[in-house]
């Protein structure tokens, strides 16, 4: 890794992504760093050594190029699944919706694309992103999609989604979008009570904002979360995200947000 002061760390091919986040958080205030490509091994590695896989394109000689941005934040959100809050007009407006797993991958992460721009979802992290997805049963980053739909009798509308990742017993949260008021409310409580269920134990909702507080998260310096984060990884004794593997039927969400949380 390359290191100059007034620059953002660049981490070059053959390093290793986990030594590398420990000396960015040990010696370096930057939240992100410099590597030259995206693939999916690339993506893979930077999300098990606990940064957030994020793209930049640059403009190089007439043509562009997408760069890994991989992201350690000064301060992550982070929430155990079995302490989600519920609002009261989450659970009532529950009941118009249904919920799923893996259904629509390619819809929510072209809809997130979509909605945010391209300023950090680059062409290449969107390849990268849908191979992980194709080979989430064998491969140690396992990038799932949740999606909300409003079903009636005759047709079933997408109106929020998110991608993720699953890591032993921890889920990060990536990026979602919505198309309906208040939907995205209801997706994130239905799937914080579904993780619950399923024994994840962290859920890394990344930046700190205020809705992720009010979920229930909260924002941990660096010292703090990456521990937190290793233990989470390395639990592999639980059928934890297996659930999230597989495409799922439509769940309801009320069912889903009554559920038990293990």
């Amino acid at each position: 890794m390359f290191l100059e002061d007034g620059s953002y760390p660049c981490i070059e091919p053959g390093d290793d992504f986990l030594e590398c986040a420990e000396i960015i958080a040990a010696e370096r205030e930057e939240e992100f760093a410099f590597f030259p490509y995206i693939d999916a091994d690339a993506v893979e590695a930077a999300a098990l050594a606990r940064f957030m896989p994020m793209g930049l394109t640059l403009e190089v000689g007439g043509g562009s190029r997408d760069l890994f941005l991989p992201k350690l934040h000064m301060e992550r959100c982070l929430l155990d699944p079995r302490g989600v809050r519920v609002t009261r007009t989450a659970r009532r407006e529950s009941k118009a919706y249904s919920i799923s797993f893996n259904r629509a991958f390619h819809r929510v992460l072209a809809s997130c694309a979509s909605a945010h721009g391209t300023e950090w979802l680059v062409p290449d992290l969107v390849g990268a992103f849908a191979t992980l997805h194709e080979q989430r049963a064998i491969r140690r980053v396992a990038f799932v999609s949740t999606e909300l739909w409003r079903v009636d009798e005759s047709r079933e509308d997408l109106v929020a989604g998110e991608i993720g990742y699953l890591i032993g017993s921890s889920y990060a949260s990536l990026t979602g979008y919505t198309t309906v008021s208040g939907a995205g409310t209801v997706q994130l409580a239905a799937l914080g009570c579904m993780l619950a269920a399923c024994g994840i134990r962290v859920w890394d909702l990344g930046m700190d904002m205020e809705y992720k507080r009010r979920l229930g998260g909260r924002a941990l310096r660096r010292g703090r979360f990456m521990p937190i984060l290793a233990r989470a990884y390395a639990d592999t004794s639980a059928s934890a995200g297996l659930h999230f593997l597989s495409e799922s039927l439509l769940i309801p969400a009320r069912e889903s947000i009554d559920a038990p949380r293990s």
